[in-house]
């Protein structure tokens, strides 16, 4: 967009280019410019303006200017399918964190059973002691 505006200005200025310039500063300090010499010729003078571009110069940078706004193009395709990429990643690593979580939360809830012991040979959760035998 601002490659364009400044083309079409430039190709707006061609007319000036032809014509002399002229500065002027008033006793407020305000800066005119004009194409006809002010009335008080002390405090103006002539400005020299750069000629317009050449045709193919500004060929040039319309075509730079397409090439960039189609690399900018294939450049956020791929940020938005690194986005997708990033958030399947995510949505998976939640998963896994919430089945530990269960897992975790079973594996409590089985120690819970054995009144605190993790394992007790020979007996079944939430069944009677085994009888302890004599030697």
């Amino acid at each position: 967009m601002k490659s364009t505006c400044l083309i079409i200005l430039l190709l707006m200025s061609a007319p000036l280019a032809a014509d002399t310039i002229y500065k002027s500063v008033d006793k407020d300090g305000h800066v005119t410019y004009s194409t006809t010499p002010p009335q008080d010729s002390e405090q103006s003078k002539s400005v020299d303006i750069a000629p317009p571009p050449s045709e193919e110069r500004v060929q040039a940078a319309q075509d730079r200017k397409n090439r960039n706004e189609e690399a900018a193009g294939i450049l956020d395709e791929n940020r938005k399918e690194r986005d997708k990429i990033t958030a399947e990643e995510n949505r998976l690593k939640r998963e896994n964190q919430k089945q530990l979580q269960q897992k975790q939360q079973a594996e409590t809830n089985n120690e819970n059973d054995n009144n605190g012991y993790i394992y007790v040979p020979g007996r079944r959760a939430g069944g009677p002691r085994p009888s302890i035998r004599p030697r």
